[in-house]
C-alpha cells in the first residue's frame, strides 16, 4: 500500500504543520465560479477529501446543502464525515446533485485514480455535476501531489460523463497560475 492511502500519513502532515496545499482560504477560482452565470442551482454537494474544508464552508454560505468527506481529519464547526472516499460511492449512491473535486485527485495513489472515479460517478445522481479543479498538471511522478497527464480528464476521470468544458483558471492562487484546469463534466443520465 502507498503511504498516501494511510489516514494516518494525512493526519500526520496536518498535525505537523506540512500541509502546504492548505492556504486557509477558500480557493479563489470556486469564488469565481459561484459568483458566475455558471454557478449550478443550490443542491446537495460532495468534497472529497474536503481537508479543514475552507471551500465546504463557501458552498454552504453560499446556500449549498454541501457535506465534506475526510479520512485523515474531523471539524466541531463544519460538516465533514470521516470516510475513505473510495467509499463515497457505495455509501450514498446516485446521492448528489454536484462532486467538487479539488486536491483529492492528485494526492491518491495513481494507480487508484479509475477507483476513485469510479466512486465520484456513483455517488453522482444522474445527470449530476463533476467540478473538478485539476493541479497540477503534467509530469510529477513523485507525489504527492502527483502529476495529472491531460489524457486523464476523459479516460479516467469523467468516463461515463460528458465533459462540459476544460479550461486553465486565470485566477488560481498564484503558485498554481496556468498549473491547474478547471473541468465541467456532467454524469450520464440513464437512459430508458
Amino acid at each position: 500500500m502507498h503511504e498516501v492511502s494511510s489516514a494516518e500519513f494525512w493526519a500526520n502532515r496536518y498535525e505537523t504543520g506540512d500541509a502546504p496545499w492548505d492556504y486557509g482560504q477558500a480557493c479563489p477560482v470556486f469564488v469565481t465560479f459561484l459568483d458566475s452565470q455558471r454557478a449550478p442551482p443550490t443542491g446537495t454537494v460532495a468534497f472529497p477529501g474536503c481537508g479543514k474544508g475552507h471551500d465546504l464552508r463557501l458552498f454552504l454560505e453560499r446556500g449549498y446543502d454541501a457535506t465534506g468527506f475526510d479520512f485523515a481529519i474531523d471539524s466541531d464547526d463544519l460538516p465533514i464525515e470521516r470516510l475513505d472516499i473510495f467509499e463515497l460511492g457505495a455509501r450514498y449512491p446516485d446521492h448528489f446533485d454536484m462532486i467538487v473535486e479539488y486536491t483529492c485527485y492528485c494526492a491518491i495513489d495513481p494507480a487508484r485514480r479509475g477507483e476513485y472515479a469510479a466512486s465520484l460517478r456513483a455517488a453522482l445522481k444522474p445527470g449530476g455535476l463533476l467540478v473538478a479543479l485539476l493541479f497540477p498538471m503534467g509530469e510529477r511522478p513523485d507525489g504527492p501531489p502527483f502529476g495529472i497527464d491531460e489524457s486523464e480528464i476523459s479516460g479516467v476521470l469523467a468516463v461515463g460523463m460528458d465533459v462540459l468544458s476544460v479550461e486553465i483558471p486565470p485566477n488560481s492562487f498564484e503558485e498554481r497560475q496556468d498549473r491547474e484546469r478547471l473541468v465541467l463534466a456532467r454524469k450520464q443520465e440513464l437512459s430508458s
